[in-house]
């Protein structure tokens, strides 16, 4: 895999101090969206995502009320890393999801994800925060949450700003380990947060949400330690 925007091509990404250093070194999955479509790995639902010029188009459907979802089964995991190079080209914002999809203490499964812009990194333990049954339930009910939940919600994510040009290839990488879940753009170490639902054990499944139309993707890679 060949980062697009680091000056180094030597496959280089992460360490708590924000330095370059390996990769995990096993490849569970990884495309580089060189064929004219989707391999079969990859699921779709609301989504007309589609392979063009080389890269994964994620476009949600006009009508659509879901983001598009562009997924990847997986083993069982705890730790893992995806690496993923995106352009904005028309839509602002995606995230990348990890969710267990037999555990129903939450609401889809949902476990953590990081959530993209031009302007911040949003990373989120949904398990114990916002995806969190009794929560998810309340607030489709249009319960509203006591102050002591609100608080509490705080303290499951994550929110930095940064200012990267919607214009230009990006890197991604995101790391979980144990209970900790980093994040990187371009090599620089852009986010952390340590909550207890990111350490959840079966992860099983990833998915790439793009909102609105479109956010082109390349390079993809899971691997784990």
């Amino acid at each position: 895999m060949f980062l697009r925007s680091l000056t180094t091509p030597c496959l280089c990404l992460i360490l708590c101090s924000g330095l370059v250093a390996e990769p995990y070194p096993k490849v569970v999955f990884e495309d580089d969206f060189s064929g004219t479509e989707l391999k079969p790995e990859w699921g779709s639902w609301k989504s007309e995502s589609l392979v063009r010029d080389g890269v994964m188009v994620g476009i949600t459907p006009v009508d659509a009320d879901h983001p598009s979802v562009n997924t990847i089964k997986l083993p069982p995991l705890s730790d893992l890393e995806v690496a993923v190079s995106f352009k904005f080209a028309g839509s602002k914002r995606f995230n990348v999801m990890f969710r267990d999809l037999d555990y129903k203490g939450s609401h889809a499964g949902h476990i953590c994800h990081v959530g993209v812009s031009a302007e911040a990194i949003v990373l989120y333990d949904g398990k114990t925060g916002q995806f969190l049954k009794e929560i998810r339930d309340k607030r489709k009910a249009g319960i509203k949450l006591d102050e002591a939940t609100q608080a509490m919600l705080k303290t499951k994510m994550s929110h930095n700003k940064i200012s990267i040009d919607p214009e230009k290839w990006h890197d991604l990488v995101i790391r979980i380990e144990g209970d900790v879940m980093k994040t990187w753009i371009d090599g620089k170490l852009v986010g952390t947060l340590q909550s207890e639902g990111i350490a959840h054990q079966t992860k099983s499944n990833m998915n790439i949400t793009t909102m609105d139309r479109e956010v082109h993707y390349d390079n993809f890679a899971i691997r784990t330690p």
